[in-house]
């Protein structure tokens, strides 16, 4: 059995061509980009970390969890965005009251991976490090905060650098980010936001109203042999709560390849390019993702349906998963309800729907709903476009 592997990268997106921008955090925490929407610009990027830790706050040390914090990856050329190297703050909350800005850490200790600008009192100006820095790509440097534009430039994932969009990544409205974890380490919820100037303390930043919330990366673990399936699990955040925790809408896309999986090629513009391979398999699920209220006995998380049994042909199984906000209803516990949707292909045959109403979570667990077998899922239940992983397993 060959060691498996995951494999994230960028996936693409096409932005509005009309009207305001909207959020998106494209890509794994790997490697993201982020258009700004806050209507102003911004001068910095918060990446706030669950549940890891980096005592001494250097990445890639014996007891950091952290292995990179981009662009660290490229040595002497931090210029490839316009902050340069982020900073790495500890914190811990499980004693310690959490700061109002970060409220919904209480109870964890984590990490703030932080791209800032710092306030020149003297020229009275926010400046980023690399901000100046004229390129090959450009006379125009990057300026000192992230823009805010309305119609912004169109990410194909990994994008929104230099090294992505050249000449217009000063003008994009949008920037480029990421961490690594080391082996064997297992993030908690990860949270974005923007920062801005605050205006009641000059020359200091403060967060900018959430960006987004990505659940973890799913995880991929195969035990070997031809009839072992490759289990892919997809969890929600961890939940303290007396109530439910966020939904999320998931449309969950699986190819399956006769070829190892290549990196540069997971990306969402390149997944044509896959299915175009002879004897490429693909499948679609839908599904909603939602913790339970602390301290209730079912874990509902998403890890039945990606039981896969992969033919023995086929060495490479790609998933990506794309998260939207939950915009369906909620009872008073805050929990999923669906709207008019199939359960069984027994219930689609004779017509018969959940009704609209019930909850989405099926026998003590949410339900899937696989458009391969004609089920069908009302996707007004999808909200607010969230972000994306994109993971590849190699299992032979």
């Amino acid at each position: 059995m060959r060691r498996l592997q995951s494999l994230c990268a960028g996936v693409s997106v096409l932005m509005l061509l009309n009207g305001a921008a909207h959020a998106q955090v494209i890509g794994t925490y790997d490697n993201f980009d982020c258009f700004n929407d806050t209507g102003q610009e911004t001068e910095g990027f918060e990446i706030d970390i669950e549940d890891v830790s980096c005592p001494d706050s250097t990445e890639g040390s014996p007891t950091c969890n952290l292995t990179r914090v981009f662009p660290s990856n490229f040595g002497s050329t931090p210029w490839v965005i316009r902050y340069g190297l982020p900073s790495i703050t500890n914190y811990d909350f499980t004693t310690a009251t959490a700061d109002p800005a970060h409220s919904y850490d209480q109870g964890h200790k984590g990490v703030l991976v932080t791209y800032a600008a710092t306030w020149d009192a003297t020229a009275k100006a926010w400046k980023a490090s690399q901000g100046a820095v004229v390129t090959a790509y450009s006379a125009t440097p990057a300026g000192n905060g992230t823009p805010y534009n309305a119609k912004p430039s169109l990410t194909a994932g990994d994008s929104c650098w230099w090294y992505g969009l050249g000449a217009i990544y000063p003008k994009s409205g949008c920037d480029h980010f990421g961490v690594s974890f080391a082996s064997g380490v297992s993030p908690g919820r990860i949270t974005y936001h923007w920062k801005v100037p605050d205006p009641s303390a000059p020359g200091t930043l403060t967060n900018w109203t959430l960006e987004a919330s990505v659940p973890p990366s799913p995880t991929f673990t195969y035990a070997g042999g031809a009839a072992a399936p490759v289990v892919a699990k997809a969890e929600a955040p961890e939940n303290e709560g007396p109530t439910w925790g966020p939904a999320y809408f998931i449309k969950t896309t699986t190819i399956y390849q006769k070829q190892a999986p290549v990196l540069a090629n997971l990306q969402k513009v390149n997944l044509k390019k896959a299915l175009a391979v002879p004897g490429t398999k693909k499948y679609i699920t839908y599904s909603v993702l939602q913790r339970p209220p602390a301290g209730a006995v079912v874990e509902v998380e998403k890890d039945d349906v990606e039981n896969n049994v992969v033919p023995a042909a086929y060495v490479q199984a790609t998933k990506q998963y794309e998260y939207w906000s939950f915009a369906g209803p909620l009872d008073d516990t805050g929990q999923a309800l669906c709207n008019d949707a199939y359960k069984t292909v027994a219930d689609y045959n004779a017509g018969h729907p959940i009704a609209s109403g019930d909850s989405c979570h099926v026998g003590g667990s949410f339900y899937t709903l696989d458009v391969n077998d004609n089920l069908v899922f009302v996707k007004t239940n999808a909200g607010k476009y969230i972000g994306a992983h994109l993971n590849a397993a190699q299992i032979r």
